[in-house]
């Protein structure tokens, strides 16, 4: 059986208490202590899974050096979601809102990307299998447990999504420097909003299939945002226009 190690309070917490996928193992710092740390125990000792207190510099090693704050968790990997499901559901939600990523490399932008997702109303998230980070340990420590709130859906193909979710009736807007000031756009739903790498920012082909570029207004020296901190302001927008 397919298992991963996964690290931090947030992360242990949210996998604890969302139920999605099953923990095998509990780790604790044998040095650590703390109410968050005491009630994760209690919750795995709850459900049959027997706590073991490891020396923290054995714990630095299995999380290969991330912070994993006195908590490692051994679990199945998060359930996965097809496309073609995630389509079939929409009718419980029409106006929806979903997340295509194009080209962000960086697990630590992944992870903020994420929880950004699930704190700010998107519920499906498309991420490529290629040229794209993973769901590694270190994105989903980043994510804060997020990931247990939000569908991640593993594409091979983001151009041909896009082709098939604009059948379905998907407005699609690409987030750039030079679209549409995001406040003046009128979003339709259902939503799917493309985010782009910090260099590159969107592919040629992908910025084809946009039906709107929208960008964000800034003011100062700064030429660009972080993807991630763009893409929270992008999400609250579409969220809030609901």
């Amino acid at each position: 059986m397919a298992s991963e190690f996964l690290y931090g309070i947030n992360t242990a917490e949210e996998i604890f208490n969302a139920g999605r996928r099953r923990v095998l193992r509990l780790v604790v710092s044998s040095r650590e202590k703390g109410p968050r740390i005491n009630k994760i125990v209690n919750i795995a000792r709850g459900r049959g899974i027997r706590p073991e207190f490891m020396d923290p510099r054995k714990m630095d090693r299995i999380a290969d050096g991330g912070n994993h704050q006195g908590v490692i968790i051994e679990a199945e990997p998060a359930p996965k979601m097809t496309l073609e499901k995630a389509v079939s559901e929409l009718d419980k939600n029409p106006r929806a809102i979903w997340v295509a990523l194009d080209g962000i490399t960086d697990p630590m932008n992944l992870g903020a990307i994420i929880r950004s997702a699930a704190c700010l109303g998107v519920s499906v998230i498309l991420l490529p299998e290629r040229r794209s980070a993973t769901l590694s340990a270190s994105a989903q420590k980043t994510a804060s447990g997020a990931v247990e709130r939000v569908d991640i859906i593993e594409i091979t193909n983001l151009n041909r999504a896009i082709l098939e979710l604009k059948e379905r009736g998907f407005w699609v807007y690409g987030l750039d420097m030079k679209g549409q000031p995001l406040p003046d756009v009128e979003f339709s739903y259902p939503s799917l909003i493309i985010v782009g790498s910090e260099g590159e920012g969107l592919h040629q082909k992908t910025r084809e299939h946009c039906d709107v570029m929208i960008s964000i207004p800034q003011k100062g020296g700064v030429q660009s945002l972080n993807a991630s901190n763009a893409a929270a302001i992008a999400f609250y927008e579409a969220s809030r226009k609901l």
